[in-house]
């Protein structure tokens, strides 16, 4: 029953991301689309908009992998792992948890 109580907790947690990722998505559209319009958006739009661009390509990078190449659902976790290692990070920021400063106070 543990293993179960675990698979839920991950696929809970999965689509809660996918869930603000499409948040996201959605957010960028509309300031792309008020860009359309106006000419100009803030710095703060801007950086939303670069963000979610930003994690669109990851999706696109890791997607690709697991529809094109045979073995990729075991080689992508792999290479995930190691990539955040040496702190490059292949994930979209809604599927990653901040990590705690350890310098920070503890509660």
């Amino acid at each position: 029953m543990e293993i179960l109580a675990i698979i839920e907790e991950h696929a809970h947690h999965f689509l809660k991301d996918v869930k603000t990722e499409a948040q996201g998505e959605k957010e960028a559209g509309v300031l792309i689309i008020k860009y359309m319009q106006h000419g100009h958006i803030t710095e703060e739009e801007y950086h939303i908009v670069k963000t979610q661009m930003v994690d669109s390509l990851k999706i696109v990078g890791i997607g690709i992998p697991f529809v094109l190449l045979p073995g990729a659902s075991i080689v992508m976790p792999i290479l995930i792992k190691v990539a955040s290692k040496y702190n490059i990070e292949l994930m979209p920021s809604a599927f990653v948890t901040p990590k705690a400063d350890p310098s920070a106070p503890k509660p």
